[in-house]
Order: C-alpha cells, then structure tokens, then sequence
C-alpha cells in the first residue's frame, strides 16, 4: 500500500463540469496496513469512461468512518477530491458483486417456489371445495323431503336410482380424500419453500449488498480518450485493529518451547472485509509527534474556583517496552493477573511463514493470504509457529505455595520481539492456564511459569510455636524464632529443586539480629533482593528435606519487633 503522502499533484480540485455525466461505481477493500488502533485501507475498482469530464460516484459503505481520502489514478489522469455524498440512489442489485448477484438470483428463485407452491396450494384448496359442493348436493338428494329429489314412479327403476346415487357417494368420497391427501403434500411443499426462501435471504444480507441509497465519495475526472480507468481510493479509518496471541507448549523432557503465534484482527462499521491483502504493523501513528509546550508558571495566590487541573498522565501505546508502562521484572513470569484474552470467533490457517519487516522502529508483517472478516467483526488468523530453548527449574517457595512449580527461562534468539499478548501454557499437551506476555525484546531473557508439580509438596514449621518444643522464647528485649521449611518428594524419581526463601535482615543500628541457617544456602541476595536465599538440592524419591532456620532479635526496651517470618 502506498502511503497517503506520497499522492502526486494529479489530484489536484477540479471544477464540476456541466452536464456531466455521472458514472456509479463499486470499489471494493482490497488493501489494509492495520495498526493496533485503526488502519490505512485501499478501495480498487475501475469504470469504462468517454472522454471528457465525468463525475464518479464511488461507493462507500463505511463513508463516515472515513478520513483523509484521496484518489489515485493512471498517469495522465486529473482526479478531484473526494466529497462526500449521502444518500444517493441505485437500482437495486446495480453494485452486486459476483456472490452477492448470485445470492439474490436464489433469493428470485426462492420466491417464485413459494409463489408457485402457494398458487398449487390454492388450487387444491379450490378442488376440494368443488367436491364438498357435490358431497352435499348428493347428501340433498338423499334426505328426500321438500327439498329433495322424489324417488322414480316406475319401481323397476328404483334399483338403479339407489346404486347411481351410493356410486356416486362413493366416488366423491374418494376424490375428496384423495384431494385432501394431496394438499398435504403441497402444504409441506409451502413450508419448505418459505424456508428455502429465509434461507436464501438470510444468506444475501450476509454478503451485506448495497441498498436502493449509498453513501458515496463524488469524485470529478477528467479523461482525454476513451478507455477504462483504473483507479485506487485510499482513507484512513479507526474501525479496525489487531493483537497478537500465543499458544505455548513446553516439553519439559527436552526443555523445547514451542510458540504457536495468532493475531487477532478486529473490524468495526461498515466495511467489508473480503479477501484482503492485510499487512500488520506495529507502528502508532496516532501517537503525539512532538513534545509538550512549556511556558512560565509563577507562584499566585487564586481563589480555590480558579484552580485549573493537573494535565493527566499519557496513556502508553500498545507496543511499549515493559519497562515503559511499569511492568515488573517479576511480572514477566507467567500466571501473574494479565488483561483478559480477546474472544476467538474463527481460525483461519495461514500458508507459509511468518516474515517480519522492519521499518525503524516499526515491524510489519505481511499476511501471505487474503483474509476475510464475517459478520461478527473478528477473526484469528494463524500466523506461523516458531521453537526457543530454555532452561527449566524446579522452583519452591515453601512460605506461600503448597507445591513447587516448573519455570522456564527463555532466551528470545528469534531476532526480533515477541509482541505483548494474551498466551495459553501447555505442559506436555495439558493446560497449564491462561496469562499475558510482555514485550519481550530481540535477545531479551524472560521467565515463564508452566504450572504446578503436585509430587514436589511443600512445608513450613513454625517449631517456636509447635507443642513440645521450647516454645516461642521472648523479652521485653528479645525475642527468638525457630523455623522449618522445605520439600517432600512424592515421585518415583529424584528431583533438582531450587527453594527460595526470604530470611529476616536488619538495617536498624538498635536492632541486633543472629540468623543460624542448616544447611546454609547456595546463593544469597537473590536478584539483587537483601535477605533472600536459595538453596539447590536433589531430593530422592520419598523424601523429605528440611531447612532449619533460627533468628535471635535483640532491640532497646520500649519498641516493638515488626517481623513476621
């Protein structure tokens, strides 16, 4: 897609010609640059034009949505600028499309079944009734009376009068069963044809054709011979964006990750997207171009009423750094609370692999085939699948989780960043659970959680406290605590497990603090984070290892110890 800016000096205002003619025209979407907010969309059509001046009337469903258009023809032609039109007759069907023709071509013959099974159905309606009439002249006949038919004067004839009028009840009879029979059959041949008929009407308002009235873009022309004229109309709309999505499945005996990636595209308004060469891009252009304006602000005494409010803070784009909008380190392990995943309407498998651009600090990604958006505004699109190593621990934090859990630790070798996205995590084909990724920069390092490990139960004692033991011995000065805490190992096989723990530390000169730990760990400070320690152990198969830690507090008399353990 060409970019906006680059439209040449063709498509310069023209004056409206008089008497000219106007040319209705279909221009359908068939190139879309889509940025996380909003996209640069390209309508192509083209019109058999006579030479002269002309006046194209474009159509345009998502009109209102809208912004910046311009008009792009052959070399040599003049284009106007786009106005807006509303409101603008056609016949019915003028600007079908292939399908959309097609669909109301069935939507024609579906009416006239059901205007043919309606007309046969009245018809049979119409026998019936003849009979009844004859039934009942019959039944006149033979109730006698006044009104009746007196029997013949000859009796050798009444024989045959009594067996002309029983065969002809008979017959009557059966005719009349024979007709309602019939009109059964023409009857469910009525409702099925009212079905087929919602059928194909509910299928051509799918196709979503134009009405008898269009909102259009009028657009003068001017061609110097005649021939057909191509052309390309591009805007700007904010009825469409994208976000990624991932599937992630670790196989914790090789420690391969494998990332599934998906993108989510979503389309508002009017639009119709149909076989569309999209192309995703990370940029913002609706971002602020340039920094704040400051201007002198002196000290004034003002009247409460005259207060102005503080400027709120910027709200970060949808690419950002981690960094940037306040994310953590310890956010980027998965399973921490993430915004809610997008709502996945339809699936679409890509063919080939996904290939990156980079323009900057932009990245685009071309989809290698046409998409196509239903009614519901949403589909998601299958991007590629791509395979990063990791190391893989055992990690236990006996003071807040009852089991260990499996981390990976990721290295992005992909050479470019995984966007941030809502993620599934699968563990060897089951479910982990759902979460969210951050960005994750080219060569960047992350950790990901991928769910418990229900043979690695964990304990924590507080043994100052248990029956038995000396209990928790304090002063007005001291004050000492004895505690456990560990790993149990309920699996067949031994286990590497790493347990961290936070051990209490004292900054306060007052404050005097012995911490004795069995077995003393293998790594203090852990991340730069005072007080807390890790200990790497093998733990057999059935067994249980404990971490005993004691902490002797002493502090002036009149303060109070805050720590709790």
């Amino acid at each position: 897609m060409k970019r906006l800016f680059l439209t040449t000096a063709l498509c310069a205002a023209l004056p409206v010609a008089a008497q000219a003619d106007d040319f209705v025209v279909r221009a359908d979407l068939t190139e879309a640059l889509v940025f996380a907010n909003g996209a640069e969309m390209t309508r192509s059509g083209s019109v058999m034009l006579p030479e002269g001046r002309h006046r194209l009337i474009v159509a345009m469903p998502d009109l209102f949505e809208a912004r910046m258009p311009q008009m792009r023809g052959a070399d040599g032609m003049r284009l106007g600028v786009p106005q807006q039109l509303q409101n603008h007759p056609i016949e019915e069907g003028a600007l079908d499309t292939p399908e959309q023709a097609e669909a109301r071509a069935d939507v024609e013959a579906a009416e006239d079944a059901l205007q043919a099974a309606q007309d046969a159905l009245t018809e049979a309606d119409a026998q019936i009734r003849a009979i009844e009439t004859q039934q009942n002249y019959v039944a006149a006949i033979l109730r006698g009376g006044e009104n009746g038919v007196a029997m013949p004067e000859d009796p050798a004839l009444v024989p045959q009068f009594l067996a002309t009028l029983g065969a002809e009840t008979e017959r009557l009879s059966q005719e009349r069963q024979a007709s309602q029979v019939a009109r059964r059959d023409l009857a469910e041949a009525v409702t099925e044809a009212q079905t087929d008929l919602a059928l194909a009407t509910q299928a051509l308002r799918e196709l979503r054709p134009l009405g008898t009235q269009i909102t259009a873009y009028a657009v003068d022309v001017e061609v110097a011979a005649e021939g057909e004229l191509a052309f390309e109309l591009d805007y700007i709309t904010h009825a469409a964006g994208w976000s990624p999505s991932y599937e992630l499945e670790l196989d914790s005996e090789t420690g391969l990750l494998e990332i599934e990636r998906f993108v989510t595209l979503r389309t508002g308004g009017q639009a119709i997207w149909n076989d569309v060469n999209v192309t995703f891009s990370t940029a913002t252009p609706d971002r602020a171009r340039r920094p704040s304006e400051l201007a002198s602000i002196p000290a004034r005494i003002v009247d409460p009423d005259e207060l102005r409010p503080v400027p709120m803070p910027r709200t970060p784009a949808p690419f950002e750094d981690a960094a940037t909008v306040g994310i953590a380190p310890q956010s980027l392990i998965a399973g921490a609370a993430a915004p809610a995943a997008e709502p996945v309407i339809a699936v679409e498998e890509r063919v080939g692999s996904l290939g990156a651009e980079f323009a900057g600090l932009s990245i685009t990604y071309p989809y290698g085939d046409p998409v196509s958006v239903g009614p519901s505004g949403e589909a998601t699109l299958a991007f590629d699948t791509v395979e990063l190593e990791t190391e893989m621990e055992n990690r236990a934090v006996p003071r807040f989780d009852e089991t260990a859990f499996l981390v990976a630790m990721v290295d992005n070798t992909l050479g470019e960043p995984i966007l941030p996205g809502s993620a599934s995590f699968f563990r060897d084909g089951a479910l982990m659970g759902e979460g969210y990724l951050p960005l994750i920069a080219a060569g960047a390092d992350v950790e990901m959680g991928f769910g418990p490990l229900d043979h690695l139960q964990l304990r924590w004692i507080d043994r100052s406290l248990a029956e038995g033991d000396r209990g928790l011995f304090t002063t007005s000065t001291t004050q000492s605590r004895e505690l456990a805490f560990g790993v149990t190992n309920s699996g067949t096989e031994a286990e590497e497990v790493r347990i961290l723990y936070a051990v209490p530390f004292a900054e306060q000169e007052d404050l005097d603090l012995e911490v004795t730990l069995m077995p003393r760990p293998t790594e203090t400070d852990v991340d730069d984070m005072r007080g807390v320690n890790a200990w790497e152990v093998t733990v057999e198969p059935g067994e249980e290892l404990l971490i005993e830690l004691q902490a002797d507090f002493e502090f002036p008399e009149g303060q109070i110890l805050d720590w709790r353990p």
